[in-house]
């Protein structure tokens, strides 16, 4: 049997919230152009998850397949782009300016990484890959809720958060159906394969916001070698 346990470390291990992205978004020190490029960047990865998601759905049956196509739904028809596109907006993007943004290199292995998983890999390695990341997603969306309120002028106003507003609760519901889906299936293949694209998704994600935030790299290395001196 699979068991989330394996892959909840590896999450801990690689946490969005620990990259210097997310800690610099939280103490409000991240520079605006890294996160105006952020949304650029971020829209070609949710732009693609309602598709994903089918896809997944698409390759495996029953209660799994049930609960990858209400997860597609709720992608498509909660409008989360449009939800992303009005969180831009509120930063002062033209909706032209995310919609057209070309894909950097991480940003597009990302993608790469979660079109082979939902489409190729095994269909229990897919939903590892959005385990990992869904499983995420409610405490990151709160902390970017603090973060923007607190030092990036949503204070005063709501418009702008509900992108966030909604994966705060929706996620915790997502990411339970998935982890039901890991722990159905039966042997020690299947946790491998499970692991493994754990792993492999949340090295595309770091990756992804080291190519939004490449000074972060530069504070990351300086603190770990200030601990070793």
């Amino acid at each position: 049997m699979v068991t989330t346990e394996s892959i909840d470390v590896r999450v801990a291990e690689r946490h969005l919230l620990t990259h210097p992205f997310y800690q610099a978004w939280t103490a409000g020190t991240l520079p605006r152009e890294a996160l105006v490029d952020y949304v650029r960047q971020y829209y070609a990865f949710e732009s693609r998850l309602p598709g994903l998601l089918r896809s997944l759905a698409a390759r495996v049956d029953g209660e799994a397949a049930e609960a990858l196509r209400a997860n597609a739904w709720d992608e498509e028809h909660g409008a989360h782009p449009e939800l992303w596109l009005r969180f831009g907006e509120a930063l002062g993007l033209e909706r032209g300016q995310i919609v057209s943004a070309l894909p950097n290199a991480t940003t597009q292995a990302l993608v790469d990484t979660y079109v082979e998983a939902a489409e190729r890999a095994p269909a229990l390695g897919g939903v590892a890959a959005i385990y990992a990341y869904e499983s995420q997603l409610p405490a990151v969306a709160q902390a970017k809720i603090a973060g923007l309120e607190a030092h990036y002028g949503f204070g005063a106003r709501r418009d702008g958060l509900a992108f966030f507003e909604v994966h705060r609760s929706i996620d915790v519901h997502h990411a339970a159906a998935e982890r039901r889906i890991l722990e159905s299936a039966i042997g020690d293949e299947s946790a491998s394969v499970a692991t493994q694209w754990a792993e492999r998704a949340l090295e595309a994600w770091w990756n992804f916001l080291s190519g939004v935030y490449p000074a972060g790299e530069g504070v990351t290395l300086m603190s770990r070698t200030a601990s070793l001196n």
